[in-house]
């Protein structure tokens, strides 16, 4: 989910979800195309959520995937005993088939993030449709599992595609805190924009693919120790 340096916030009849529940074959993938101008929506007041902010519990997330990054961010979640949710790309997922197959095996959780990124505002019915169908038959003929969640590229989405994906069964995902990685600015400033946005029942977005997530990978480490040293445990979107 890569977005723009300037976003306008849109919440119309109380649409997005945010969740944060209870608890290497390595094929180059094309970067993933910046729609032109799109609504973006995280979490605001009004979206539903599931895990209670009086807890301090925190989930991280990661959007564009799978991608050669992905078993660097595996390791350093296993390294720390933390899960995250995993928002696939259908037209990844078959690429990186093992590194799929990981992220189920270890306990991780699976989230549509449809076949190919596309803005869902410039999308009909039926080809909403398919984009989140293609990804659900995707991602259970490689890992065995299907998704129940599922996020819009880049947040886009409008009254006909938010009932496209609630008729196919998926809670819609947003976040909380947008660390804006895919803008490459430095792993500590990452890791900054992730612990000073951080709050009780929050979500993170992060990216494991889409581009360069060198920078990603690097901050990780850290962003999970201060969040920890903050009081933060981690849970499922």
């Amino acid at each position: 989910m890569r977005n723009r340096a300037t976003f306008a916030a849109v919440l119309v009849l109380g649409t997005v979800i945010v969740v944060a529940a209870r608890n290497n074959d390595e094929v180059p993938v094309p970067p993933v195309p910046v729609a032109a101008a799109v609504s973006f929506q995280p979490a605001v007041a009004g979206y539903e959520t599931v895990a209670s902010a009086k807890k301090r519990t925190i989930a991280l997330t990661f959007d564009d995937g799978p991608s050669k990054y992905t078993p660097q961010i595996l390791d350093i979640l296993k390294r720390q005993k933390v899960k995250a949710t995993f928002c696939m790309l259908g037209n990844n997922v078959g690429q990186y088939r093992k590194t799929a197959k990981r992220v189920v095996r270890e306990g991780h959780r699976l989230c549509n993030h449809s076949r190919n990124h596309p803005d869902f505002t410039t999308l009909t019915r039926s080809q909403a449709r398919s984009q989140v169908r293609f990804t659900q038959r995707k991602i259970r003929e490689v890992t065995g599992r299907a998704p129940r969640t599922f996020r819009f590229p880049y947040g886009a989405s409008n009254r006909t595609t938010r009932a496209v994906v609630r008729d196919e069964g998926l809670r819609i995902l947003g976040w909380t805190v947008d660390t804006r990685d895919w803008q490459r600015p430095g792993a500590a400033v990452i890791t900054r924009r992730a612990v000073r946005g951080a709050r009780p029942g929050g979500v993170v977005l992060m990216h494991d693919g889409g581009g360069d997530r060198r920078q990603t990978v690097a901050s990780l480490e850290n962003t999970i120790r201060k969040l920890k040293a903050a009081g933060y445990t981690f849970v499922l979107a």
